[in-house]
């Protein structure tokens, strides 16, 4: 590997704005040791916080491939009671999978399409449509995506599991596309004592060293804290490609009064990677027969992503049953990186490509509230529960500006050992101009869900967005008293199966204006889902089957009369299928298995030679993720894994790079040497299949799939 040289202030509005790298590891190590004992328990749990009596449930769940209860931010709730189909990645499979990022979670998730833009930063798909946003313990946050540009996935180090829900999710985050709802949940503290620690070695090769303790730091356990640690330095596959974090979790829980809970913490994620974006094409829509582990960048690219979110919470219960949560987040994170990237086709004679140099610095700040209200009642003999709240968030986002290179020198694809790679600092100019984007959404929202009978619920809910806005110095665009609702309704048919059917609703803003001026309406999807649930094994497996048909329209196309201009003349659609089934479907056996049938189409399209065709071609129409674990007895396990994908395509002017369908599989085996220490090997795309995971077609962010690793793991606690 080529040592990185050291980096240098690239732009003058930057200087003083590097950031602080994160301080030594030690001090954090230091707190969590000092919280050793017994280790955590491997078994689904119901932490039920003492301060706030019988009333407020947190659900986390361990050692299981499903739970029967998800929090989705907003308070616990049944699976059977969602109108909409869910999928839980629980902590034992990421622990079982070796799940480090959110990316690795969603890559097991069923209907999700992961859209990589190379050196850990990705963008997620649902239902056809990209998700500009996740959620964290129910709050929103938008610094985890923005392609290549973006901080990167966010680190699993800090979060006990993923609720993913498919479909629109305009109640619980706003604005938004209708594809789905992502909701990470935070570890929480315990009050009995642990030290646990997990490390592990790949053959690419790369090592991960995490330590994660929790205890009660006062004899009445009122006062709890929680902190991990985590240090990874790995290579890629790709020449040069290599990528550090340094990560640090902490949250304290403090018992105020019987009633009254209060919570706080600390994230930080720290990472140093090598940029990587992707191989060109031929410009026929072939592909050139290049090596995978082909670089186009050079020595002098660096991505500096650094990353911290704090969070404030109080929860109260009353003797009702009902509870108030109030949470309040703020993060900030700092991206600086240069790059160099491939500006033109593969020369079919000579192999050459252009190459341009680009860097920048950005800033991003965001600081967000959640209040509400969850309060249970009995009405004409049925009970009910009712939700309120209001939320609110303040997005700052500082650009340095881009600077580039556009003549920096070209690279032969077949040969890049022989391309001279200059120090791409010596000749950026400015491309773009400093900016800073304010953009602010707040709203108000409710959920009733209402017995009709024992067996029947009808749930009605909504969102009232009050105030959106944005300003980037130079236009701006404001939204109020936007109205998104929902409902559904579900029936069990007994004790083990439900049916149900909802309609809800999206809307998100955009920045095109007509030629008046004017910004257009929001994109607003509609959704139809229609489906089954089930529980099988007596509760320890759960199954889904759903059915589904979104419209988005007023998206904007170009105004036929005036090109310059737009209007809101665009349309599309998704349908599908869905079935999942997740848990212990069997004594000995752990499933979780998802299949994803997705059609999109464009309906209404600004050429009308488009209409007809998809809209996300990225989108697999048929996609397959199939993952089971065997356990022998109580020490031994194995696991197998597949996923298939029907293929997934871009066009442009006519043109069409396709990549066809293709298989990959997976393994694990894990051995427990006792309750507290056990070894895993994890195995990823076993026959080392050759494939493109994402195609964009032309000169770059075309990236092959992750070629065959293997990764031997430790986890013992104390």
């Amino acid at each position: 590997m080529t040592t990185k040289p050291s980096h240098q202030s690239f732009v003058a509005t930057s200087v003083g704005r590097k950031r602080q790298r994160l301080s030594s590891m030690a001090t954090a190590i230091i707190l969590g040791t000092s919280l050793v004992a017994p280790g955590l328990q491997a078994q689904q749990t119901a932490e039920r916080s003492e301060a706030v009596g019988e009333t407020v449930e947190e659900v986390i769940v361990t050692g299981t491939y499903t739970s029967n209860v998800v929090n989705l931010g907003k308070g616990s709730e049944t699976l059977r009671e969602i109108p909409q189909s869910v999928t839980v990645i629980t902590s034992q499979t990421i622990k079982d999978r070796n799940m480090v990022s959110l990316s690795d979670a969603l890559e097991a998730t069923t209907g999700v399409t992961v859209k990589t833009y190379g050196a850990g930063t990705y963008n997620y798909l649902m239902r056809g449509f990209e998700l500009n946003s996740v959620s964290i313990d129910g709050v929103r946050t938008d610094g985890t995506s923005n392609g290549t540009h973006g901080h990167g996935t966010p680190d699993l180090i800090s979060y006990e599991s993923v609720e993913v829900m498919r479909g629109p999710a305009g109640l619980l985050e706003g604005s938004g596309e209708p594809g789905g709802y992502i909701s990470m949940i935070r570890k929480k503290a315990h009050s009995e004592s642990s030290l646990s620690f997990k490390g592990y070695a790949n053959s690419w090769p790369g090592y991960r060293l995490e330590l994660d303790a929790t205890g009660a730091l006062t004899s009445d356990e009122k006062l709890r804290a929680r902190a991990a640690v985590g240090y990874e330095d790995s290579d890629s596959y790709i020449e040069d490609v290599t990528s550090k974090k340094e990560l640090l979790y902490t949250t304290a829980e403090y018992d105020a009064t019987d009633r009254l809970a209060l919570a706080a913490g600390l994230t930080i994620e720290d990472f140093d990677v090598v940029p990587d974006i992707g191989v060109p094409t031929y410009a026929d829509g072939t592909f050139a027969d290049i090596d995978r582990d082909l670089y186009t960048g050079t020595r002098y690219n660096y991505k500096e992503s650094r990353l911290s979110r704090q969070f404030l919470e109080a929860k109260y219960g009353f003797d009702s049953g009902a509870f108030l949560k109030a949470t309040l987040t703020n993060s900030d994170r700092d991206v600086e990186y240069l790059l160099n990237y491939t500006a033109s086709t593969v020369d079919p004679v000579t192999g050459d490509t252009l190459r341009w140099a680009l860097a920048t610095d950005q800033e991003l700040s965001e600081l967000s509230y959640d209040l509400h209200l969850s309060l249970p009642f009995s009405l004409f003999n049925q009970e009910h529960k009712l939700l309120l709240g209001a939320n609110s968030r303040d997005q700052e986002n500082d650009s340095a500006g881009y600077q580039y290179d556009f003549n920096y020198p070209s690279i032969n694809v077949f040969d890049p050992d022989s391309a001279y790679n200059p120090d791409p600092r010596l000749n950026l100019a400015p491309g773009s101009a400093p900016r800073v984007t304010d953009t602010k959404e707040s709203g108000l929202y409710f959920k009733a869900t209402l017995g009709l009978t024992e067996a029947t619920n009808l749930i009605l809910g909504g969102r009232l967005t009050t105030n959106w806005e944005t300003d980037d110095g130079t236009s701006s665009a404001k939204i109020d008293n936007e109205f998104t609702p929902s409902a559904g309704l579900v029936h069990d048919l007994n004790d083990t199966i439900s049916v149900y059917a909802s309609i809800s609703e999206s809307f998100n803003p955009q920045d095109a204006r007509d030629v008046n001026e004017n910004v257009l309406s929001p994109k607003v999807g509609r959704q139809y889902e229609a489906g089954l649930k089930g529980i099988l094994n007596n509760g320890l497996g759960n199954y889904h089957i759903a059915v589904f048909h979104i419209t988005e329209d007023k998206r904007a196309i170009a105004d036929p009369v005036n090109i310059e201009y737009s209007i809101e003349g665009g349309e599309v659609q998704s349908e599908g299928v869905e079935l999942e089934i997740s848990g212990n479907a069997m004594e000995k056996l752990d499933l979780l298995a998802g299949y994803a049938y997705t059609d999109t189409e464009q309906v209404k399209a600004e050429d009308p030679e488009n209409e007809g065709k998809p809209f996300s071609s990225i989108t697999p129409e048929h996609s397959l993720k199939f993952w089971g674990k065997y356990s022998f007895n109580s020490k031994l396990a194995f696991g197998l894994g597949a996923e298939y994908n029907s293929g997934t395509f871009w066009e442009s002017n006519g043109i069409r790079w396709e990549e066809d369908g293709y298989t990959t599989v997976s393994m694990m085996l894990s051995y427990n040497f006792s309750d507290k220490t056990r070894i895993v090997l994890n195995g990823t795309n076993l026959t080392d299949e050759e494939y493109y995971a994402r195609v964009q077609g032309g000169s770059r962010q075309n990236y092959f799939g992750d070629p065959r690793q293997f990764t031997l793991s430790v986890e013992t606690s104390l």
